[in-house]
């Protein structure tokens, strides 16, 4: 007699480490990638990129977040962004976001500060990689002063199989970026804080940015504006009595 038995029933609850388990990545081969590639600007990597990071095709989309010092991009404004991208399947054509976060060096914000759309063609089959660089839009704003958060958002289930370009380096130091997917309920995992081995020689993202410093302009609240008019109109009187 062949007995058929139900199948089991399971509760699953997210933590930032499930993430890890849709992430996946191209097998280690090191390889220079060729510019241009935003190489006068603000650059982490050394160059060469030793594994690249995807999600599995069943993700409806993915975030890989680069993070960047305080006083690189302070009191500045995005110019562009430039992202290495490869592939493992016949399809070269992606269509992307670049996302921008601020937050701590120990966690980004839930909520994006800002992101715009881009895409890219002919994207080589790993191990070969290529940069794209995206203009970012003229009304960006501005970056305060704290840590910046700059990466890429992509829909896995429709363009499968493309990886970010990562440096695993052993000499070089490690920089701290994140990730999440639609499954994460806003909450993000630490690529320096998971026990996911994909992750186990990370180095940096190979993410890079040019901008440019913008002057800092001071801003006034309704009580400020108050004080400045009191402050122009003693300023006046002064000025007629002395005549």
């Amino acid at each position: 007699m062949i007995m058929v038995l139900p199948a089991a029933a399971s509760v699953w609850a997210w933590s930032p480490a499930d993430a890890a388990s849709r992430t996946v990545a191209v097998e280690r081969s090191a390889g220079t990638i060729p510019g241009p590639g935003c190489e006068d600007g603000l650059v982490i990597d050394d160059g060469t990129a030793e594994t690249a990071y995807g999600w599995v095709p069943s993700a409806v989309w993915g975030e890989y977040l680069q993070t960047f010092p305080v006083a690189k991009l302070s009191s500045s404004r995005l110019d562009s962004v430039c992202v290495c991208w490869t592939r493992t399947r016949a399809d070269d054509t992606l269509d992307f976001e670049v996302v921008v976060y601020s937050g701590s060096q120990w966690l980004p914000g839930r909520a994006e500060v800002y992101s715009f759309p881009a895409s890219a063609t002919a994207i080589p089959e790993w191990p070969d990689g290529v940069f794209v660089e995206v203009t970012a839009p003229l009304d960006a704003p501005d970056f305060n002063i704290g840590f910046h958060h700059i990466g890429v958002r992509w829909n896995p289930s429709i363009d499968q199989m493309f990886f970010l370009c990562a440096d695993q380096s052993p000499t070089d130091t490690p920089v701290g970026g994140f990730f999440r997917d639609d499954r994460a309920e806003g909450e993000w995992g630490s690529v320096l804080d998971t026990s996911d081995p994909m992750f186990a020689d990370h180095r940096a993202m190979m993410v890079r940015v040019r901008a440019h410093r913008v002057p800092w302009i001071p801003t006034v609240g309704p009580v400020g504006l108050v004080a400045l008019a009191l402050l122009v109109g003693i300023s006046g009187w002064v000025a007629l009595r002395s005549r």
